[in-house]
């Protein structure tokens, strides 16, 4: 019995011994497995390197895969284990349990002998074989809606064919809302110009959210038949090399669908020194036309496109009795958008009931919060640019589609409904309100969301019990002849009821239960008074009253309204201010006009009665804008200017004003005193003048100042005005024979410029009289009604005056023979429009013999010349370039027989409009060069 026990305890000493061995030789084996460790990732590099060496040639086989991946999968496992060593030796001088230490030793030893194993087998692996010949891709064509019955489409394919010959412009983009047919006009690209063999490979990519330059580069690897194996584990910067180096040489386009992101397309492999390519972009945000070098804004389809457009799919039944008006409805709420046509018009695809018709135009109509099923992809597509939207700008957004689609919306007015309603409140100034709002209007046109809403006409007035819990009611040109007598709406914030001329009285109670409403306007209404229950308005903010023509008084409750910010009198029957206007302490903007030579009297004790009460203004201290527009005629403006004039000079918070003075000594003496006036010496500061239009006499200076039928000598006062004027008008001056006589020096900051009925005006600029850079800033010059103008300009003047001029537009100047003599056309490197009408003498508009480079007008898009019966040259220069230039417009220009035009140096010109008999006329090399451009009018 003794002998089996101690052959049991031998056993268990024995193996204990071992397991004491792992744990006492625990660093040497960890050092022998690092070891290891190092000889397996040395022969996984030199793995990597012979397949990328050999990629081109040869492939790696399944094998080798497998390894790899075992290989990888080691690494993972050892840095685990790695870890586990240094945690545990942290636990040594007996503090980590001996049964821990020999699970960890024994591990050691077992990973040991698996990365000696898996080292070894490499050797006995095949890594690489030869490539099997690759199947050659298929030519891909899309197969897009034809467009050839859309006319707006249709033309944006063909401008953009006319831009991809032009080797310079190798960015080009295309954008506008989701649906209006961006994806149609590429498609439609990507076939006509495989047709046109312009290009030796067309790449199409469409990317969805969250793909760019990876997704491009599959593509471009895949056409271009480079394999690339293992690539989601290959350096980005490699396969843009890879791609790069393939297309240096070719002549290729790719075409970029549903941008979203700004691509970096370097990263891709696509650079400006491939002198032969081009990318098109069709992105929905304008940001990205900074990106590029032209875009094209696909804007929605006109209503005779539409029309055809659905009339391709449904077909005749539209005209039908039945269903024309239905058909018109759908119309309008598609709005012009091709892909939202094109859903509607196949759910209503060979349906003749006209049930179903009205059935799906009220689903249309129905304000759920979720679109008909028809509608759920576009409707996805919008929602996802709304959800990216700050979340102040979401109500801004939401506010804008509240106005019908038919209807001109003001930005200024828009952004004043915007901050009574509380959206762009913290800006306790209407400027800086004023300046937030442009911001973000700015923002929604650059992502193609300023769209209208789909207002709809209604057919019969609104019941009583239709306002209840309403939170916005918008009954704009509705014909609306009444209203409920008490609504029972106490949610509402925004009212509006402007363009309803049958609309002429309001309830005496309507406004009961309306204390919540911030927006009321009753724009163009015929109106004849307000009712009491308007002082239940205790918290209106802005209240619209102008062209009630048929509004003769003010009611004495408008005194309760303290929270009223912007009051509009302008151009209703009102003939004088009620004196309870001055206790609206809290009125930031009042605009007012009065009929010219008004006199009334008042009706109690019949004594005169001023236009505005003494004091009114003064009290109203918090006063920013200020516009009382009065005819000149008006003797009873002229009583009381003086003292009107003091109470507005000493408002201290004014930022913009509209005023009439008639007289000079009146006009200075304001300047003198005017609190907000004198804040101006720092410029143009929040706490001084941002805008003003300001009469004096027969002077007109606002800042679109107008200077009109006078001396000679700009008094001292109207030049501190000049010097800050944006715009500038000389109207009906009968001395003055240019502009440098006048004094240039008052209007270096202008940047529109108007010329009208000044009978003695020779030249705009005389550069013998004038010096330095003149006209700077200058954007915009028309030139009317001159008999005597014979030249823009006189003489030379500096090289960059007027070089930011837009705009050109000369009529009735019957004594100027050229328009751009000498060396002025290098000055006009940024002008876009040039209109020239009624100039009876004109011959040429670029003088023989002038210093002409071929790119003097680089920007030139639009050219009208209208009535020019001795005009025979445009330009008589070969070598001239047009590069901007699309629409040109000829109408009675008999002598007129050549253009110098033609696809090459004008590659954008889409569209020449003439009559049909000019055409005729026109040399046979013209007509040439520009078959299919003439469109007759």
């Amino acid at each position: 019995m003794v002998t089996p026990a101690i052959r049991v305890g031998k056993d268990i000493i024995g193996c204990l011994r071992s397991k004491y061995g792992h744990v006492r030789n625990l660093s040497e084996n960890i050092a022998k497995l690092e070891q290891e460790e190092r000889y397996l990732f040395s022969k996984e590099t030199d793995v990597i390197t012979m397949l990328d060496r050999k990629d081109q040639i040869m492939e790696r086989t399944r094998e080798c895969t497998t390894w790899l991946d075992e290989a990888h999968e080691m690494k993972g496992k050892l840095r685990e284990l790695r870890n586990k060593y240094q945690n545990i030796s942290r636990c040594f001088c007996g503090l980590c349990p001996f049964h821990s230490l020999l699970k960890l030793g024994k591990t050691v030893v077992t990973k040991t002998e698996e990365v000696i194993a898996l080292k070894s087998r490499v050797e006995q692996i095949t890594i690489m074989i030869e490539r099997a010949p690759m199947s050659v891709v298929p030519i891909i064509r899309k197969h897009p809606e034809k467009i050839d019955n859309v006319p707006s489409l249709n033309e944006h394919v063909k401008t953009l064919l006319k831009l991809l010959n032009d080797d310079n412009l190798k960015r080009i983009g295309i954008w506008g809302l989701p649906g209006v047919g961006k994806t149609t006009v590429m498609e439609n690209l990507n076939n006509k110009v495989r047709e046109t063999q312009l290009f030796d490979n067309v790449f199409w990519v469409t990317l969805s959210k969250g793909e760019s330059v990876r997704k491009i580069q599959l593509v471009l690897l895949e056409q271009l038949k480079l394999e690339v194996k293992g690539i989601h584990d290959r350096d980005s910067d490699q396969i843009a090399d890879m791609i790069s180096e393939a297309l240096v040489n070719k002549r290729y386009l790719l075409l970029l669908d549903e941008v979203f992101l700004e691509i970096n397309l370097k990263e891709v492999g696509i650079h400006d020194d491939h002198e032969h390519g081009a990318v098109v972009f069709a992105y929905r945000d304008r940001d990205f036309c900074r990106l590029i070098d032209d875009h094209i804004k696909i804007e929605r389809l006109s209503n005779d496109d539409a029309r055809n457009l659905f009339r391709k799919i449904v077909g005749d039944i539209i005209d039908g009795p039945s269903y024309k008006k239905i058909a018109d409805r759908l119309l309008k709420k598609c709005g012009g958008m091709p892909q939202v046509i094109k859903l509607i018009a196949d759910s209503l695809r060979n349906e003749d009931d006209p049930s179903v018709w009205r059935q799906l135009l009220s689903d249309m109509q129905s304000p759920g919060t979720e679109p008909v099923q028809e509608m759920q992809e576009l409707y996805k597509a919008f929602k996802l640019i709304y959800d990216k939207l700050p979340v102040d700008e979401k109500p801004c957004l939401l506010y804008w589609a509240f106005f019908p689609p038919d209807y001109e919306v003001y930005q200024e007015y828009l952004i004043e409904c915007w901050k009574a309603e509380q959206f762009i409140d913290e800006a306790r100034k209407l400027g800086k309100a004023r300046d937030k709002g442009h911001a973000i209007i700015r923002e929604f046109e650059k992502k193609s969301m300023l769209e209208r809403g789909d207002g709809e006409e209604i057919e019969e007035q609104p019941f009583e019990e239709e306002w209840e819990d309403v939170r916005r009611v918008s009954l704009i040109g509705q014909k609306l002849c009444n209203l409920p007598n008490k609504p029972a709406c106490s949610n509402i914030s925004t009212l509006l009821l402007q363009k309803n001329p049958s609309l002429t009285k309001i309830p005496e109670s309507f406004f009961e239960y309306m204390c919540g409403l911030r927006v009321l306007d009753l724009y163009d209404t015929r109106i004849m008074s307000l009712p009491s229950s308007i002082s239940r308005l205790i918290n209106l903010r802005v209240l619209y009253l102008n062209n009630c023509g048929e509004l003769m008084e003010l009611p004495p409750q408008l005194e309760k309204l303290k929270s009223l910010e912007i009051l509009d009198l302008r151009c209703t029957g009102i003939l004088t201010l009620p004196e309870e206007l001055a206790q609206l302490t809290g009125l930031k903007c009042l605009r007012v006009s009065f009929k010219q030579n008004f006199g009334c009297l008042n009706h109690i004790n019949g004594k005169p009665k001023d236009l505005i009460p003494s004091n009114v203004i003064a009290c109203l201290s918090s006063l920013q804008e200020l516009s009382i527009d009065v005819d000149f005629k008006n003797q009873s403006w002229n009583q009381i200017v003086d003292r009107v004039a003091e109470e507005v000079a000493s408002l201290k918070a004014l930022t913009r004003l509209c005023f009439y003075f008639p007289k000079l000594s009146c006009f200075e003496t304001f300047i003198e005193n005017s609190k907000s006036w004198k804040r101006n010496s720092m410029g143009w500061e929040d706490n001084g003048f941002r805008s003003f239009r300001i009469l004096v006499g027969n002077h007109k200076a606002f800042k679109h100042l107008r200077f009109s039928a006078g001396e000679e000598d700009i008094p001292f006062a109207l030049s501190k005005i000049l010097n800050k004027a944006l715009s500038f008008e000389l109207i009906g001056h009968h001395c003055a024979k240019n502009l440098s006589v006048i004094g240039t020096k008052y209007l270096k900051e202008v940047e529109a410029c108007t010329i009208e009925e000044c009978n003695e005006i020779e030249s705009i600029i005389d550069g013998t009289i004038a010096t330095g850079v003149l006209f700077e800033f200058l954007q915009k010059l028309h030139l009317i009604n001159l008999p005597n103008l014979v030249s823009i300009c006189r003489g030379s003047i500096d090289s960059t005056s007027l070089t930011k001029l837009t705009t050109l537009t000369l009529k009735s100047c019957p004594k100027l023979n050229c328009l751009f003599p000498g060396d002025m056309i290098q000055l006009l490197c940024h002008l876009q429009d040039l209109q020239v009408e009624d100039c009876f003498e004109i011959k040429k508009i670029i003088e023989e013999g002038s210093i002409v480079q071929y790119e003097s007008l680089p920007r030139l898009k639009n050219i009208e010349l209208h009535n020019l019966p001795r005009l025979f040259s445009v330009c008589e220069y070969n070598s001239f370039e047009w590069p901007s230039l699309e629409i040109m417009k000829i109408k009675t220009c008999l002598e007129l027989k050549d253009l110098p035009f033609s696809v090459e140096n004008a590659p954008r010109l889409r569209v020449i409009e003439c009559t049909k008999n000019w055409w005729n006329e026109l040399n046979d090399s013209a007509k040439d060069r520009l078959r299919d451009l003439n469109s007759f009018t």
